[in-house]
């Protein structure tokens, strides 16, 4: 597989979010890097826009890299996500896609990292370190949640899958192959799109890698650290991974298969809760039943639609 590095689109999916596109936007500008960047964002807000006017502010200061917005009325993230791919793709140039949230800022090395990765691993897709950063104090019982430590690996290397677009370096190539829309707009606010799109490439024979020096930064807003919020994203989680093993396996596979977890899940969860009065771990164990009866949902076409509602600014 040819590895030559050309252009690279780095691309910001955003919606309401303007201090933290921002944020992201100044990162990348510190990018110590001589590869060919191009920057895009695409603004899932129609209504107010605030992405279109960050891009239009900052490129108006002399922003360091080519940088040119795009607006993407209907709400969903793989639609976002299709809209960027198609855009970035439509340049012959461009031979890599890369993304990042709009809550994420990126190490000065970031890119340079993601690419070495690529080449070092001949991958077709390149994930990165996330560490969180927390924008208020955070509560003793909520510090330890496996849902607010950082997303790390231990080391770089090959990996047998990536599932996040936050922090991700994709090869135009593999895109190409997924067709004109690689990530699914059923799964428009429920999350899991990029899974799904990733355990797809796996399945086609693309190569992954994991990068433990491409570290990005994630702003977690309060609004985040709340017992409420940590069980309902195990409950999204369980069922966005069941949406996408129905989508590879039919609901029946994928209900044989998911069971014995489900019901383990359901039980070490429920019975676990009951024996501890530390708040912290009562939330943890409940977050297997959550994340159980997330997965008794997707199998049964339920969608729990989590990005309605945008955190942070």
């Amino acid at each position: 597989m040819d590895r030559a590095i050309g252009k690279i689109v780095i691309g910001i999916a955003t919606c309401n979010r303007p201090q933290g596109l921002l944020r992201t936007l100044r990162s990348i500008a510190q990018q110590d890097t001589c590869l060919h960047l191009e920057i895009l964002v695409a603004d899932n807000d129609a209504t107010r826009q605030e992405g279109m006017a960050v891009v239009e502010r900052i490129a108006s200061e002399g922003y360091h890299w080519p940088i040119r917005a795009l607006l993407v009325a209907e709400r969903g993230i793989p639609r976002v996500r299709n809209a960027l791919v198609a855009q970035a793709l439509g340049d012959p140039a461009v031979t890599h896609v890369a993304m990042l949230d709009d809550d994420e800022a990126a190490s000065p090395g970031w890119i340079e990292a993601m690419v070495d990765a690529a080449r070092q691993w001949n991958a077709d897709v390149v994930g990165g370190a996330v560490l969180r950063e927390m924008d208020a104090p955070v509560p003793g019982w909520a510090a330890p949640h496996p849902l607010l430590q950082p997303k790390m690996r231990g080391q770089s290397g090959r990996v047998d899958l990536v599932d996040s677009t936050a922090n991700v370096l994709i090869a135009a190539s593999a895109l190409h192959a997924m067709g004109s829309a690689p990530f699914d707009e059923r799964m428009a606010l429920t999350g899991g799109s990029d899974k799904q799109l990733f355990s797809r490439m796996q399945r086609a024979g693309h190569r992954f890698a994991w990068s433990e020096e491409a570290v990005v930064t994630e702003l977690i807003p309060a609004s985040r650290v709340t017992q409420k919020w940590l069980l309902m994203r195990g409950y999204r989680i369980g069922m966005t991974d069941m949406i996408v093993e129905r989508f590879h396996k039919g609901r029946m596979r994928a209900l044989l298969g998911e069971a014995p977890r489900i019901l383990g899940g359901a039980a070490s969860g429920a019975f676990g809760a009951l024996l501890t009065r530390d708040r912290g771990k009562r939330v943890q164990r409940l977050g297997r039943l959550y994340r159980a009866a997330g997965k008794i949902a997707g199998l049964a076409g339920f969608h729990y639609e989590e990005y309605r509602k945008v955190h942070g600014a």
